[in-house]
């Protein structure tokens, strides 16, 4: 039920974005997602297919990016820009990067 209301709402938008993200770091794929790796990326493809029913203008975040590995990173952010995310937001959610 949720979905229908805020797809009928999405309708009305005159600027359609959606933004997906999903924690990345070791730390909270383990603690916080309990989730692999691999359940991450597939987690990547299916959010944002599930997006792309709705609009082609789709924004994603790895969350706690300061804390991911740089590989898995690097290989997440491929996997949101090949799924068809256009825009891709690497904050610091977490507050740990030192400037």
């Amino acid at each position: 039920m949720m979905y229908k209301r805020s797809s009928e709402l999405f309708q009305k938008a005159k600027q359609k974005r959606i933004h997906t993200f999903i924690s990345t770091s070791d730390l909270h794929m383990k603690y916080k997602l309990k989730m692999s790796k691999d359940e991450v990326i597939d987690s990547i493809k299916k959010s944002i297919n599930r997006a792309a029913k709705y609009t082609n203008d789709i924004e994603w975040s790895p969350e706690d990016a300061s804390r991911t590995n740089l590989d898995f990173l690097y290989k997440s952010i491929e996997v949101a820009i090949s799924s068809g995310a256009r825009t891709i937001n690497i904050p610091d959610t977490v507050g740990y990067a030192i400037p």
